[in-house]
């Protein structure tokens, strides 16, 4: 999670606002997704069934389809969309491959889990990247109760599509051979027929899009054009995320909620990262005198010069 918290950071600190917004958006949908189509394929991992699999990390859900290939395959492929550069394609191309090989080398997934990751987040992205223009669009021209109610309608996706595949499993029981299998490899246990992740999906979309919300009413936010600035502006910024990330967790471990609450923990953690990555930080921005408003005449200067 910290490394994609830093790839949304960068992009929206550093690059475009718009479009670090939507990477976060798509983030938080396609891991609800991703946890739905385990829990409805209830399929093993390697090292649950194989001895002879030599695993090098444990992992609790379910190994089909892989959230590793199905997350860089939409994450990085909206990353080489947005950029379009070749350097960036092909690195964004080295880092799925890399990250997904390395998932089949720990003997946590099947080729076919990587393949059909990779194909779900292909599809994914292509469907986002048509609905989401359509969606901005139209939410440009609701008042503020009716865009909040999107903003809640949006957020709701990852709970939305995993709860039917959640109870589609019923009275399934987890083989007593994986489970034995599982700890011998690694010494930890399994439980996959649970929701883990759309939880934090759900508070990822939520908190970006009410920081961005939140941003706009504020006159909106362009990233500096010096380059120095922008730097300065994306390596702090960035940083901030990552310690507001291990701070939230934290709090709400001191304060109980974890252990009464996981689930709304995990929500709230995630919400409340992506708020301040959105909505918090590019006002303080701002304030120090990094950025510029919407409507600032040199803004018109540079838009050829960004991506739009």
């Amino acid at each position: 999670m910290p490394w994609y918290f830093i790839l949304f950071s960068l992009l929206f600190l550093g690059v475009n606002p718009k479009h670090g917004l939507r990477l976060a958006v798509l983030f938080g949908i396609n891991s609800g997704l991703n946890e739905a189509l385990k829990l409805a394929a209830h399929m093993p991992r390697p090292y649950w069934v194989s001895s002879s699999v030599k695993a090098f990390s444990a992992s609790s859900s379910f190994g089909f389809p892989s959230g590793a290939a199905m997350t860089g395959a939409a994450i990085y492929g909206y990353i080489a969309w947005a950029i379009r550069r070749w350097w960036a394609t092909l690195l964004c191309g080295i880092l799925l491959l890399a990250t997904s090989l390395a998932r089949i080398f720990a003997g946590i997934h099947f080729p076919l889990d990587i393949i059909g990751g990779w194909t779900v987040g292909a599809l994914l992205l292509v469907v986002f990247l048509l609905a989401a223009p359509k969606i901005e669009g139209y939410a440009q021209t609701l008042n503020w109760p009716a865009r909040l109610a999107g903003i809640v309608l949006v957020a709701s996706i990852p709970i939305v599509v995993v709860i039917p595949a959640y109870l589609s499993l019923g009275g399934w029981q987890l083989p007593p051979a994986w489970a034995e299998l599982a700890i011998q490899q690694t010494g930890a246990r399994i439980n996959p027929a649970q929701i883990r992740y759309a939880w934090g999906g759900a508070g990822i979309v939520l908190g970006s899009l009410l920081g961005y919300e939140l941003m706009q009413s504020q006159s909106g936010w362009k990233t500096p054009a010096d380059l120095k600035q922008r730097t300065a502006v994306a390596l702090a910024g960035t940083g901030s995320v990552l310690l507001v990330n291990n701070v939230l967790p934290l709090a709400l471990s001191l304060s109980g909620m974890t252990a009464m609450m996981p689930q709304l923990a995990t929500f709230l953690s995630m919400a409340g990262v992506t708020f301040w990555l959105t909505g918090c930080l590019p006002l303080i921005a701002r304030r120090a005198g990094f950025g510029q408003k919407e409507g600032d005449p040199e803004l018109k200067m540079r838009q050829h010069a960004m991506l739009v």
